[in-house]
């Protein structure tokens, strides 16, 4: 769903360079028969907007923002997926990456740094390739980053198709 946001075009084929900028657990939605969807583009950004959002405010929830989208920087779809990494962290390690009440300025000071454990640390059981996907997606500078959605969607693939878990418990603490 991301990757086709980010790669939208308009009906002469120019990019809407749309991103999500509110990726988090609130707004994925798993239908009944296992299909995933994104939802809530409320704050979502497009190159085809004519009005500006209210100044210079933060679109979003700080604990899920890319360190790009914290300083205000002008975004592309490496930001959302970068907040993906985030929800992926969160479903493999377990629990939230900053707790219900963390700092905010922590939260900002965490994300800008790069400080983040692996989901192992938190979940012994979680393969290393999982961890290296997430810690990939999670990257401070975004040329590092996945490119496209459809990069990180098949690198979660191989791992399934090399025989990954498929099912598991999972629960936010």
């Amino acid at each position: 769903g991301l990757d086709y946001a980010h790669h939208a075009v308009d009906e002469t084929g120019r990019s809407l360079s749309i991103v999500h900028r509110d990726v988090s657990p609130h707004n994925i939605m798993v239908r009944a028969d296992g299909l995933v969807k994104v939802v809530d583009f409320g704050v979502a950004l497009a190159s085809n907007q004519h009005h500006e959002t209210q100044g210079d405010k933060l679109k979003g929830k700080i604990r899920y923002m890319s360190p790009e989208q914290l300083l205000g920087e002008d975004l592309d779809g490496r930001s959302d997926l970068f907040s993906l990494g985030i929800v992926l962290w969160e479903l493999l390690a377990g629990r939230t990456m900053f707790q219900n009440g963390a700092n905010p300025i922590d939260v900002f000071q965490r994300i800008l740094a790069g400080d983040f454990a692996k989901p192992s640390v938190h979940q012994p059981d979680v393969p290393p390739v999982l961890d290296e996907v997430v810690a990939r997606a999670l990257r401070i500078k975004r040329e590092e980053r996945f490119a496209r959605g459809t990069e990180l969607a098949a690198a979660l693939r191989s791992f399934l198709d090399a025989g990954g878990p498929v099912e598991g418990e999972v629960r936010l603490t």
